[in-house]
């Protein structure tokens, strides 16, 4: 199932969020189609979209903070193999760029978005074999590994979000890039319905985050991703 936009259920209000001290000791894994107020388990595929926003709020919330939503003010180029993204936030710009690698061909092409470079940790000659446009994300143009809070790249655009966990300001970044293929896609042929996403350890986990909190992801390839959270 890939989407169009970002988040389906972005107009889907929050669950209840208790405090850290009053939540409850779950013994096994939570039943992730059960409604976070206790109604019961969604039965329509059509719930899902909003069943889906109940659990990215509680990961949000209480491990990597919430992610921005799509600016309003996004405009990109692509020249020279390279993608320009420029989004603006109350009169800041931060620039995202990536080098990508198309295979031979017209296209459009399906496309893996490497974390930390153009296919991760996987060789590229699985993907290169396969026509399969690479795409490397610079994720320190938004925030350093080793932050220095408040004072990174994506605090130009929200300097008020201090708290900003790194697996929320990557999965933004991961998102204005996409975003920025759609932009391009009349001189860029990226097929935008099959776009991958992959990384290993940290990355793998930055990977994860991308997938889960972006619809238009089609695959999420992370490895080794471990557990932890920034």
């Amino acid at each position: 199932m890939v989407y169009d936009v970002e988040n389906t259920g972005a107009d889907w209000p929050a669950p209840y969020m208790s405090t850290v001290n009053n939540l409850p000791d779950v013994a096994r894994l939570p039943d992730p189609f059960e409604w976070s107020d206790g109604r019961g388990r969604i039965e329509n595929l059509s719930d899902w979209k909003y069943r889906r926003n109940d659990i990215k709020a509680e990961i949000e919330h209480y491990e990597i903070s919430t992610k921005p939503d799509r600016p309003d003010t996004i405009t990109a180029s692509f020249a020279g193999n390279t993608l320009t993204v420029n989004i603006t936030v109350n009169g800041n710009t931060l620039t995202l760029t990536s080098t990508i690698s198309l295979p031979v061909g017209d296209g459009p092409f399906p496309a893996v978005i490497g974390m930390g470079g153009g296919t991760g940790s996987l060789p590229s000659e699985l993907f290169i074999s396969r026509n399969i446009a690479r795409i490397p994300f610079n994720f320190g143009q938004v925030m350093a590994w080793e932050q220095d809070r408040g004072n990174e790249p994506i605090n130009a655009l929200y300097p008020e979000l201090t708290y900003m966990g790194a697996y929320s300001a990557w999965s933004w970044d991961v998102s204005r890039l996409i975003d920025g293929l759609e932009l391009v896609q009349d001189v860029l042929p990226i097929d935008l319905e099959h776009l991958a996403v992959t990384g290993c350890s940290f990355a793998g986990k930055m990977a994860l985050f991308a997938g889960a909190l972006d619809e238009r992801i089609a695959l999420t390839i992370p490895q080794e991703s471990g557990g932890g959270f920034f």
